[in-house]
């Protein structure tokens, strides 16, 4: 499991209230998705330059997308944006 670099808070599976993880500690399977998009993940600040490049992208292109989105929806939406 990938190590958080920052403190997170998250609900992991089969849990009712959040858990607070500090960084150092390894991020549950179940919750790598949203620490990635928070940038509390090892290696989060590579996507991060690539988020920001797709959305550069986007812009040029002047294709509308919202900038929660993580990079899956933004490649996606990229590539249906030059179909057209």
């Amino acid at each position: 499991m990938p190590k958080l670099i920052k403190a997170f808070r998250g609900v992991p599976k089969g849990a009712i209230y959040p858990v607070a993880y500090e960084a150092g500690q390894e991020c549950p399977p179940g919750l790598e998705a949203g620490a990635r998009e928070l940038g509390a993940l090892e290696g989060a600040e590579e996507e991060s330059d690539e988020k920001k490049d797709l959305m550069a992208q986007l812009d040029a292109a002047q294709i509308k997308y919202d900038k929660r989105w993580g990079l899956e929806k933004l490649r996606a939406a990229l590539a249906e944006g030059q179909k057209d």
